[in-house]
C-alpha cells in the first residue's frame, strides 16, 4: 500500500481547472470480462487506432502469461489533465501512460512514485520469476540494456518517474523522386544548413503565374515543434541554472534563418500556400501530396506511408545543422518517449510494477515499436528488427536514439507554458512582422517569469525539500 498523501489544490485543479467530479465518467468499473480471482489493474493510456491495439495485444499477451493479475487498458484524450484529477481525489488508475516531458509537473506535485523506490522494493521477487517464465538473462530494468539518452529521458531531479514504452527521434524526411528531379542525389542527403538551403531552394517550384506549387521546406509543417530550431545552431532553452535561454545568440541565428524562408517566397505567398495542406493522418498530407519535398518528422510517419500510400518512396536522415557543429558520428536530434508511470495512491503498486517490467522485455519493447513505426528504446536491437520494420530508414532513427547529442523538450514543469510562448510568437515571426532578436527576446523574459514564479511557490508550499524526500513512498521503504 501506499502512504496517503495530498496533492495540492493547484497542482491538481489548476491543471484542469475542472471538477473532479469529471473522473466519475472516465470509464467503466465493472469486470464482468476478468476472470475471477484476479488483481484487477486499469492501465490508462493515450493511444488509439492502429497504436492503441498494439499495447492492447501485449496487455492480452501480459494476461495470458499468467494467472494472478488481469490488467484492462482505457484510452483517454486528455490523459495528462484526468489523471491529475482522478490522483488527487484518491482514486487513480493503477498504471498511467505519459509523455515524458509531464515527468516535471507530475513529481513536483508529488502524482507519482518513483520507479528506482519500486525496483527496490520488488526487483528480489520478480527478477527469478521474469528469468524463469519468460527466459531473461538479466533483470530488465539495468541501466546498460537502454540507449543512454533514454534511460536519462525517464529522470528528473534524481529519480526515474516512469519506464519508456516507446521512443521517437525526429528526422529530416524528404521525397527521394523529388529529389532526383531536381538532379541531387537522393542517397545523398543535406548535412549541414547551407546544404539544405540549396536543396530546397532547387526543390521550390512555382507555375507560371508564380503560385508556389511544392516548397522545398516549410518550417511549420507539421507545426508541432516551433520551438525547436535553434538546436541545430547548438542552441537551447534553459540554461545550466534552468534559466530561460530563449534569446541566446545561436538561437537569434536559428530563427533568423527560419524567416529567410518566408522573405524568399513571400509571406502572403506561403500562407495561402499552407492552407491547402491536407491533415496529417491522410493521403493529402503534405509530403505525401507533393506539396513539399522535405519536412521535420517523427518515424510515426511511416504508418501514414503504409496506410494511404503504400508504394511512396521517401527516406529519412539527421536534420543538417550549422556546419561549424555538424559531427556526423554525433548527431543532433529530438527524442520524446512513451512512458508508463505508477501514481500516487495506486491500490497495486506491485502488480503494477510487474505489468510495466513486462513491457521492459525486449520482445515486448520491439514489438511496440515495430507496430509504431519507431526506434527501439534498447542500445542494441535484435537481428531481426530492422528487416520486420515499416520505416525504411529506422537503422538511422536507432543512431539518433543513441546519440550523446540527442536532446529532450526541457525539463522543467512550466515546459507547456514556455512552449505557448513560442506558439505564440511564432506567427509573427513566420510573418515577418517582427524580428527574430524581439521574439525570442519578449519569449525569454516571459519564460524567466513563468520559471521564477513556480519556483517561489514551490519553495512556499514545501520550505526548501527537496523533491525526493516529499516524494510519496511505500509503506515500509526508508
Amino acid at each position: 500500500m501506499v502512504r496517503a498523501g495530498r496533492l495540492t489544490r493547484r497542482s491538481a485543479l489548476g491543471v484542469l481547472g475542472a471538477s473532479a467530479l469529471a473522473y466519475a465518467v472516465l470509464g467503466p468499473r465493472g469486470i464482468k470480462d476478468t476472470p475471477p480471482g484476479r488483481v484487477v489493474l486499469d492501465y490508462w493510456e493515450k493511444w488509439t487506432g492502429q497504436e492503441g491495439l498494439a499495447m492492447r495485444r501485449v496487455v492480452d499477451e501480459f494476461n495470458g502469461s499468467q494467472d494472478r493479475v488481469w490488467v484492462r487498458y482505457f484510452s483517454l484524450s486528455a490523459i495528462e489533465q484526468k489523471a491529475m484529477v482522478a490522483i488527487s481525489g484518491g482514486d487513480p488508475p493503477d498504471i498511467l501512460g505519459l509523455w515524458d516531458f509531464a515527468f516535471p509537473a507530475f513529481a513536483e506535485a508529488g502524482a507519482l512514485l518513483p520507479l528506482d523506490a519500486l525496483d527496490a522494493a520488488y526487483r528480489g521477487e520478480l527478477a527469478p520469476v521474469f528469468r524463469d517464465r519468460y527466459g531473461e538473462a538479466g533483470w530488465v530494468f539495468e541501466r546498460e540494456r537502454f540507449a543512454p539518452p533514454i534511460w536519462d529521458l525517464v529522470r528528473y531531479k534524481g529519480a526515474a518517474w516512469g519506464a519508456v514504452s516507446t521512443c521517437s527521434s525526429m528526422a529530416l524526411y524528404y521525397t527521394r523522386e523529388a529529389v532526383r528531379e531536381v538532379g541531387l542525389d537522393p542517397d545523398s542527403p543535406p548535412r549541414t544548413i547551407e546544404e539544405f538551403d540549396l536543396a530546397a531552394e532547387r526543390l521550390t517550384t512555382l507555375d507560371e503565374h508564380g503560385t508556389l506549387r511544392r516548397a522545398g521546406f516549410v518550417h511549420r509543417e507539421p507545426g508541432w515543434w516551433d520551438w525547436i530550431w535553434g538546436y541545430f545552431f547548438g542552441g537551447s532553452l534553459l540554461d545550466g541554472a534552468g534559466a530561460s535561454s530563449a534569446a541566446a545568440p545561436e538561437n537569434v541565428r536559428a530563427y533568423e534563418w527560419l524567416q529567410t524562408y518566408p522573405e524568399r517566397i513571400g509571406p502572403s505567398r506561403m500562407l495561402a500556400f499552407q492552407s491547402g495542406f491536407g491533415g496529417y493522418n491522410s493521403v493529402q498530407q503534405p509530403l505525401l501530396s507533393g506539396k513539399v519535398a522535405m519536412c521535420l518528422h517523427g518515424p510515426f510517419l511511416a504508418n501514414v506511408v503504409g496506410t494511404f500510400k503504400p508504394g511512396f518512396d521517401y527516406a529519412a536522415a539527421p536534420f543538417p545543422v550549422e556546419a561549424g557543429i555538424y559531427d556526423p558520428e554525433r548527431p543532433i536530434a529530438l527524442l520524446e518517449s512513451d512512458t508508463l508511470c505508477v501514481p500516487r495512491g495506486c491500490k497495486h503498486p506491485r502488480e503494477a510494477f510487474e505489468f510495466i517490467a513486462f513491457v521492459q522485455r525486449r520482445g515486448s519493447l520491439e514489438s511496440l515499436a515495430t507496430q509504431h513505426a519507431k526506434p527501439s528504446p534498447l542500445a542494441e536491437v535484435s537481428a531481426g528488427f530492422a528487416a520486420s520494420h515499416p520505416n525504411r530508414s529506422i537503422a538511422m532513427h536507432n543512431r539518433l536514439v543513441n546519440s550523446p547529442r540527442a536532446f529532450s523538450k526541457p525539463r522543467t514543469r512550466v515546459w507547456p507554458q514556455y512552449e505557448s510562448e513560442f506558439v505564440t510568437k511564432m506567427g509573427a515571426m513566420w510573418d515577418l512582422r517582427t524580428t527574430a532578436a524581439e521574439a525570442l527576446a519578449a519569449i525569454q523574459t516571459r519564460a524567466q517569469g513563468i520559471i521564477d514564479l513556480a519556483a517561489e511557490q514551490s519553495a512556499r508550499r514545501y520550505g526548501g525539500r527537496a523533491l525526493l524526500e516529499r516524494a510519496p513512498r511505500l509503506e515500509g521503504s526508508q
